[in-house]
């Protein structure tokens, strides 16, 4: 079963580079091992360092999981990630200058994402601003403002930068995951198809052989019965002699279907001479008077000549079961980059709104598809009483 289309915002930038979340750990845990020399180097608070160590991990814990807050819970999500930050620096304040500076620039990055608003972004910056200036400004005096503020905005510099690269290249991946989940899906399909296809080539070629030739042979076994109760013993022999070749031909041809090949290549049989075999087939077995017209044909590709002698055996096929024909023409031409095959009987004719409506008449079925498969056109005039005049345009 095809699974159902999986729209492009499903795939989410962590889920397909989860890298990302390793880069952000390693990043944490330095700054955790900076913050804690600065402030052991000054003075050492053990029980202030346990305190820093719970909220750098529930920090950690937030960015592992910060997906989740896209959108909806953004807000919420950077109050609470900067104010672990703020309380961090205030409680190792030696330490502070590794806290603020090593982390505030990973939630100002971190705003693009959950944002995707630059006017977003730069109120986050604004409001981190201030109480960055204010801790600066407890733990080491206002005068060391000018110092500190430059590194920051460096820093947060780089941080976006890096930030902005990652999310495109992020975007990208997004973009292939759905690209190639679409790509299986097509595939999916186009393999249901070919089956489908395949199915309906077999039972073209299986009608086009078996059918063909079985019906041949009931009629002319009609013909030998007929013969036999007139006492035209000849006769039935020379019908019984010709359905015996038949029968061979029949043979052949379903061999040749089941292999997918042909005893005499197309390439190199002539078109023409193997529709005046049809012929000969048709009017031995039916006595009808066959008048052709074949203008000088060129060279015609392959699968045209294949197809095309498969719709005219079928045509003539159809005359002798069901037209009560005495008269047949066949003409086929070239005119304006298009073959041309126009078949005309004399028969009691039929009613075109009825093909494809009986059980186990497929050979109308089978004239449209091949004619589909050659791009062609298929036109069936037809009335009772009034004959059948089938004319196919096949482009060249």
């Amino acid at each position: 079963m095809v699974k159902e289309n999986k729209n492009i915002e499903d795939y989410d930038i962590f889920d397909n580079l989860p890298f990302y979340r390793f880069q952000l750990v390693f990043w944490v845990v330095i700054v955790f091992i900076a913050a804690n020399l600065l402030q052991f180097l000054e003075e050492a608070m053990y029980d202030k360092a346990i305190i820093f160590f719970i909220l750098m991990l529930v920090h950690l814990l937030l960015h592992w999981f910060s997906r989740k807050f896209k959108n909806k819970y953004a807000w919420p999500y950077l109050i609470i990630q900067c104010s672990i930050i703020f309380i961090s620096a205030f409680i190792m304040p030696s330490g502070s200058p590794a806290v603020l500076i090593g982390l505030l620039p990973i939630i100002i990055a971190q705003s693009i994402y959950l944002f995707d608003n630059s006017l977003k972004v730069i109120i986050v910056v604004i409001l981190l601003y201030l109480p960055y200036s204010y801790a600066v400004s407890v733990n080491y005096g206002i005068q060391e403002l000018p110092f500190f503020i430059p590194i920051l905005f460096f820093i947060m510099a780089i941080a976006i930068f890096y930030s902005i690269l990652y999310v495109r290249q992020a975007n990208a991946w997004r973009r292939m995951q759905y690209y190639l989940s679409e790509l299986q899906l097509a595939n999916q399909k186009i393999e249901e198809l070919t089956i489908v296809n395949e199915r309906k080539r077999i039972a073209r070629d299986l009608h086009d052989t078996l059918a063909q030739g079985l019906a041949g042979l009931i009629m002319k076994l009609e013909a030998i019965d007929i013969h036999l109760q007139n006492n035209n013993y000849e006769r039935a022999r020379k019908i019984v002699q010709d359905s015996m070749l038949q029968s061979r031909i029949a043979l052949k041809d379903a061999r040749e279907a089941i292999d997918d090949l042909r005893s005499v290549s197309m390439k190199e049989a002539d078109f023409v001479n193997e529709v005046e075999r049809e012929i000969i087939k048709f009017t031995t077995a039916t006595s009808m008077n066959v008048n052709k017209s074949f203008v000088s044909l060129p060279s015609l590709p392959t699968h045209i000549k294949k197809h095309s002698l498969y719709v005219i055996s079928e045509c003539l096929m159809n005359i002798a079961k069901h037209s009560k024909a005495t008269q047949v023409n066949i003409s086929i031409w070239i005119k304006e980059g298009g073959l041309f095959i126009e078949i005309q009987d004399d028969g009691v004719g039929f009613h075109p709104d009825t093909i494809g409506k009986k059980v186990g008449h497929y050979g109308l079925i089978g004239l449209n598809e091949r004619i589909r498969i050659l791009r062609g056109d298929i036109k069936i005039t037809s009335a009772k009483g009034e004959g059948t005049v089938v004319l196919v345009n096949i482009p060249l």
